[in-house]
């Protein structure tokens, strides 16, 4: 009766490790991929960068390819990176406009993008002109857009912009950039800047604000 009992009790044990090991979560590989920043200017740096889970992740080869606008042309190879230890990866990138990325490791694929903005710049001649006085407006858009228009506008005390001036975007042999230049009279002390407005392969690019005070 003992060898009976004793042998009940340990086919038990057996019957629950079995149940034990049936219901334990499988281990589920997975691949993460995000750009900081996501949104940029023309000219600045992005990371792309994820985790790869999975029961070895260390020492793995994780693959980029890019995708730019207008999109649908198919991901071209771009980069190779090594996963850490801990499957972390990473890929230090200056996209030149608006693109996707696909990154593969392990048989799996994740997808990301970055968007850029045209970069404008804005430049016075004089920050405190008189009401009679020409000021001269200046700056850049980058890349280059010769014989597109830029315009400069003008904040009202209500916080809208209006657009006082649209000049065009001319050559200039250095950089990869346009630029303008538009004089006009400054009526009154206020907040300027010069917008791009762009589509496709940029996001519009808007200046910083200077603020010209009349006397």
């Amino acid at each position: 009766m003992r060898r009976s009992l004793v042998t009940i009790l340990a086919l038990a044990g057996t019957v629950g490790l079995a149940v034990a090991t049936a219901t334990a979560a499988p281990h589920t590989n997975r691949l993460t991929a995000a750009a900081r920043p996501s949104v940029i200017t023309f000219g600045q740096a992005t990371t792309v960068s994820g985790k790869l889970t999975a029961t070895n992740h260390s020492g793995i080869a994780v693959l980029l390819a890019q995708d730019p606008f207008p999109y649908g042309d198919g991901f071209l190879p771009l980069a190779t990176a090594t996963t850490a230890n801990n499957g972390d990866y990473s890929f230090h990138l200056r996209p030149a406009s608006n693109t996707n990325y696909r990154v593969r490791a392990h048989g799996l694929t994740a997808f990301t993008g970055v968007r850029v903005h045209a970069r404008v710049t804005l430049g016075v001649s004089d920050s405190t002109p008189s009401t009679v006085q020409f000021v001269r407006f200046f700056g850049s858009v980058g890349p280059r857009f010769d014989g597109r228009v830029v315009l400069i506008q003008r904040q009202a005390p209500s916080g809208g912009w209006s657009t006082l001036r649209r000049t065009l975007l001319s050559h200039t042999a250095i950089g990869n950039r346009s630029v303008y230049s538009t004089r006009m009279r400054v009526p009154r002390t206020a907040n300027y800047r010069a917008r791009f407005p762009t589509s496709g392969p940029y996001l519009t690019g808007t200046s910083a604000t200077r603020t010209l005070t009349v006397h």
